[in-house]
């Protein structure tokens, strides 16, 4: 953890009323440098938190904006092994290639009349690993979209890893499992089609859907195969 700064920061904070170390007790140095670094974990602590919650925003705002190139440069690792997304019933594309490879198939939608996706993340719930170079987190996502052809409500759990790659947080694995897709003019409760966006891609993916399941008002314990909140790790 690159924490150099933070702990001078704080050391010339404490400065002015720490007793000079020459007339301290070595107990008290060795106190005010645990201080330091407590601190100065702290405040890299908040910052990866605020860095990851701005990540998220982007990546949402560039979904919504159809700005997929960005998604891809910007958003997800490139390096790291493991890279994985995966939305509805879109199926598992692995790798920055099948990152790459969704998110080109998504262009098309550009040319899609009156088409629109808005995923928002809100309720973060998110967990850095002691060695700060990942996170696990649980977000919710309400949403819709929305085409010529109709309007759409779409909410649901966002499961997103993160890790540090060259020093900046990206996205490592991301799963949106929405609990309905119901259309505008149906509760989820009477719709009978939560639709689909295999269709939609002109891509094949890497493997099935692990989790998504359509709301279905007759099932009991909806939530028995879903991820828990990610734990300190």
């Amino acid at each position: 953890m690159k924490n150099s700064f933070f702990k001078t920061m704080i050391l010339t904070l404490l400065s002015s009323q720490a007793v000079p170390a020459q007339d301290a007790p070595a107990d008290v140095n060795a106190g005010q440098t645990d201080l330091i670094e407590k601190l100065a974990a702290r405040v890299q602590y908040l910052e990866d938190i605020i860095a990851i919650q701005q990540l998220q925003s982007k990546y949402t705002q560039l979904l919504f904006t159809q700005d997929y190139a960005k998604i891809i440069e910007q958003c997800f690792a490139k390096k790291a092994e493991g890279i994985e997304i995966e939305f509805s019933d879109s199926g598992v594309y692995r790798g920055i290639d099948g990152v790459k490879r969704l998110y080109t198939a998504f262009e098309a939608t550009k040319q899609i009349p009156g088409f629109f996706t808005m995923h928002l993340t809100v309720n973060p719930y998110i967990v850095i690993a002691r060695d700060g170079q990942s996170a696990r987190s649980s977000w919710m996502s309400p949403g819709a979209t929305a085409s010529s052809a109709g309007a759409r409500w779409v909410w649901g759990p966002y499961y997103v890893d993160y890790i540090r790659e060259d020093g900046e947080w990206r996205i490592h694995k991301t799963k949106f499992v929405p609990l309905f897709r119901n259309r505008y003019e149906n509760s989820w409760v009477q719709e009978t089609d939560h639709g689909s966006v295999r269709g939609a891609l002109s891509t094949e993916p890497d493997a099935p859907p692990t989790l998504y399941k359509p709301y279905d008002s007759k099932q009991t314990d909806l939530f028995k195969d879903f991820p828990e909140l990610p734990e300190p790790y």
